[in-house]
């Protein structure tokens, strides 16, 4: 697993997406959340998923890593959870 989850955003999304950090699917707190719907947020992992490059619990693992380790944003990686757990209550 590589740590910077970003370059697998880039080589699905282009290095000019949008959405890279991928704070709009986790980080129920970030400015970013707000400018997708909870079908955007979905459709966001399935396309990384069904790439088959890396499982959802290595994401999970590279995006928390990637934020952990980045002093003025350690709160990112703590609201992870809160993003999972919002997204499945409103998908099912």
């Amino acid at each position: 697993m590589k740590n910077d989850y970003q370059s697998l955003i880039d080589s699905l999304f282009g290095s000019n997406y949008k959405h890279r950090t991928l704070r709009t699917v986790f980080d129920p707190y970030s400015a970013e959340w707000k400018e997708t719907t909870i079908d955007e947020k979905i459709s966001i992992l399935k396309k990384i998923l069904y790439s088959k490059k890396i499982t959802l619990p290595d994401l999970i693992l590279s995006y928390k890593t990637y934020y952990a380790n980045d002093l003025a944003k350690k709160h990112v990686a703590k609201a992870v959870e809160d993003g999972l757990t919002f997204l499945l209550s409103n998908s099912i």
